[in-house]
């Protein structure tokens, strides 16, 4: 039987659905059964034959494509809300993240007042540092295009593209009458995935992680190296908001602070060879500094296989909220027509054998991902770490000290929502001297924001406003930080006063009291 090329990739999917559920997959390869090359022809068949009858018969003309990945996503929806097919699309912006690099311009946009502009100053040496692009510009145009209306999604799709090539770009700059015309030529940009690592307090390092791509690793190493671990007193690691990635950098991060021999999680599955231990395989004699490692309920993942092995062995203290509940492992396979599919293989166990995976069974895969008060942490998988701690399995990593992440409340969320801080950070900087990293907000300038919110009629009153006056405050700062200086500095400002980031730095004195005792029992076992 001959199909078109999006039946082709349905068949697929389906011989890979039935062959990893018959415990056929093996090394990345399709190994079907007899009953299940059966199963597949048989389906195939009553799809071919549905898809027929809606093409034939639909009120109006039926995009095959657009039908049978559908009809995929259905079927994977069935299994687990982490097994997923990736359109050429989204498949080739999942490498892209693996990968840790992509080509493109090196801007970061997003969607105010209904118009695509530039929010952070260009990447250095990027094509739109090359050309000129500024925080503030406005693109109107790509290839003739009109931005206004169009998803950001979209905007950002078309503004990548093959390395070398042009792309035309019509920006409108405050205070330029004319439009701009530019054609920036693409080159690769490199996704970093530590944006920011530096010195929080004196002798207390600080590492933001935001996801785990190839370069993970190394980027990890860089970063110890240049902070100057051999002086200093302790290191905040903050997993928050990293929703995880490939497995093997989850490793790497591990073998940086434990030692070698120590197990940092196991794989099981149905698949020959996918039970599997991994333990570290790398001497460790420089990154022996106390630890505090924070998450939250946005943690996932390899995030999840980091923090529930330094917690484990004694390694770290975590702290924050409990982290997403994501105990599954899914391998990743290219098909036709550049999609993709990510197919859930095995579950994960911590070094003490917990398994962190949330119950998915009675809730909607929306309730799942959007509300996780549905179906709460079980306390009732209980393991034990090195030296005897309680650590608890069921529905994510329970960090070991609680602390909830401020709230944010409606006056805030208002002022937020009319970007109120943007367009008087923007009048600002056009009228004052440039500022430097040393800036900070004074009264007289909260006063000004105060006038210029209700120049532009937004409604309040005076208390809501002294309530949140330090909101205000770090939300100015935090502005005119990433318009001047870029993302990373910009996230130093909103640390300086975060609870669970204060609470992590006052926390160091008792991680490196754990990390004494359970290297003491190493020693002793041998």
């Amino acid at each position: 039987m001959r199909f078109r090329p999006s039946r082709a990739i349905f068949c697929l999917v389906l011989m890979l659905v039935i062959s990893a559920v018959l415990g056929g997959v093996l090394g990345g390869q399709v190994r079907a059964t007899t009953k299940g090359e059966d199963d597949v022809d048989a389906a195939v068949k009553h799809f071919s034959a549905l898809l027929g009858l809606v093409e034939e018969n639909f009120a109006t003309d039926v995009d095959a494509d657009k039908a049978v990945y559908g009809a995929i996503d259905g079927m994977l929806r069935t299994l687990d809300p982490h097994s997923k097919f990736f359109d050429p699309k989204a498949f080739n912006s999942l490498r892209e993240d693996q990968r840790g690099k992509y080509y493109g311009l090196g801007i970061t946009v997003t969607t105010r007042f209904g118009k695509v502009t530039v929010v952070s100053p260009p990447f250095l040496g990027s094509p739109a540092e090359k050309v000129g692009l500024r925080v503030g510009d406005v693109i109107s145009h790509v290839n003739g295009e009109p931005t206004q209306g169009m998803d950001l999604n979209e905007v950002v799709s078309k503004l990548k593209g093959p390395r070398g090539t042009a792309v035309k770009i019509r920006v409108v700059r405050p205070g330029v009458e004319e439009p701009i015309e530019m054609s920036p030529i693409r080159d690769e940009i490199a996704k970093f995935t530590i944006n920011n690592s530096y010195m929080i307090r004196p002798r207390v390092g600080y590492v933001k992680l935001e996801s785990f791509a190839e370069t993970t690793g190394q980027e990890l190493r860089d970063a110890l190296r240049k902070l100057d671990v051999k002086n200093m007193d302790g290191l905040v690691f903050d997993l928050r908001n990293n929703p995880g990635g490939l497995l093997q950098e989850a490793i790497e991060v591990c073998e940086t602070f434990l030692q070698k021999g120590q197990l940092i999680v196991e794989t099981r599955g149905r698949t020959r060879g996918s039970n599997r231990p991994y333990a570290s395989q790398k001497l460790n004699t420089e990154n022996l500094f106390p630890l505090v490692v924070l998450i939250n309920p946005q943690s996932a993942s390899a995030s999840e296989i980091v923090a529930g092995a330094l917690q484990d062995h004694d390694r770290a203290l975590i702290v924050g909220q409990t982290s997403f509940g994501k105990g599954l492992v899914q391998s990743v396979y290219p098909l036709s027509k550049n999609a993709g599919l990510a197919l859930t293989t095995q579950k994960w166990y911590t070094p003490s054998g917990r398994l962190i995976q949330r119950d998915y069974s009675q809730i909607s895969q929306f309730d799942y991902y959007n509300h996780r008060e549905t179906v709460p942490p079980k306390k009732d998988d209980i393991k034990h770490s090195d030296i005897g701690r309680i650590v608890y399995g069921g529905g994510g990593i329970a960090p070991d000290y609680v602390v909830e992440e401020p709230k944010v409340n409606e006056f805030q969320t208002m002022l937020v929502s009319k970007f109120a801080f943007y367009t008087f950070v923007r009048d600002f900087l056009a009228k004052n001297p440039p500022v430097d990293r040393s800036f900070q907000v004074s009264d007289a300038m909260i006063d000004q924001f105060k006038q210029h919110v209700q120049k532009r009629g937004v409604q309040f009153n005076d208390k809501d406003f002294d309530d949140n006056r330090d909101f205000i405050r770090r939300s100015i700062k935090y502005e005119i930080f990433y318009n001047k200086f870029g993302v990373s500095d910009a996230a130093k400002v909103l640390l300086e006063d975060d609870p669970q980031v204060l609470k992590a730095i006052d926390l160091i004195p008792e991680a490196k009291d754990l990390a004494s005792k359970a290297r003491r029992q190493v020693a002793e076992k041998r």
